[in-house]
């Protein structure tokens, strides 16, 4: 019953900051004038963040990847759609990334650090893209650069070529980041991926001539 109890409360939690986007939004369409000289988008903010943490308190971004990504695309709606331009545009835009820094990315950094087996593309690629079109390009980079590509520069520094069946694939790991990655996308990864395949030929090569030298007297 309390998982149930917890589900309705959720619901009803996304339903009153849905109707409070609602309220915000037509607040700014009536009076724009007054929306953008009291700076209002900075309180509505300020008043949504712990509302939000609230609701997203027990939010597993791997297992849940878009929860709550409608209910924030109606807030950004609500801020930053039209009726407001230029100079308002722009600080109405600073404000919902305020938001999405204080209560998105948090769990979602804490998610691919502490819970993503880098091996598993999936789930975290999921993630990612469920939010791409609502993260700003700077913040989207951010945690890139500092959750996902340093897991795959290890993944590769891991990584052992071999021609065993058992052997898990490397781009198993790296090609589901290709079509989230910005430029240079995996590029920087090639030189090692390159190192260690020349090695491993190498080795093979090597493990071949053996083979061929024992077989000769039979």
């Amino acid at each position: 019953g309390g998982g149930g109890g917890g589900g309705a409360a959720s619901s009803a939690a996304e339903a009153s900051l849905a109707a409070w986007a609602e309220e915000w939004g037509k607040l700014r369409r009536a009076h724009p004038e007054e929306w953008s000289g009291h700076k209002l988008h900075e309180a509505a903010v300020a008043l949504a963040i712990p509302a939000f943490r609230r609701h997203l308190a027990g939010w597993r971004p791997l297992s849940e990847p878009e929860r709550s990504a409608p209910l924030l695309r109606r807030w950004e709606s609500a801020l930053c759609g039209g009726g407001a331009g230029g100079v308002a545009a722009g600080a109405a835009e600073q404000a919902f990334c305020a938001l999405l820094y204080a209560v998105v990315l948090p769990p979602v950094r804490s998610a691919l650090a502490n819970e993503w087996r880098a091996a598993d593309a999936t789930s975290a690629t999921a993630l990612l893209s469920a939010w791409r079109s609502l993260l700003p390009a700077a913040l989207f980079g951010e945690v890139l650069a500092g959750q996902v590509l340093p897991r795959l520069v290890g993944e590769v520094g891991a990584w052992s070529p071999s021609l065993g069946a058992d052997s898990a694939p490397l781009h198993a790991s790296l090609r589901p980041w290709e079509r989230l990655l910005p430029p240079p996308g995996l590029k920087p990864l090639f030189p090692a991926i390159r190192q260690k395949l020349l090695v491993a030929i190498g080795a093979w090569d090597a493990a071949d001539d053996g083979d061929d030298g024992g077989g000769g007297g039979g």
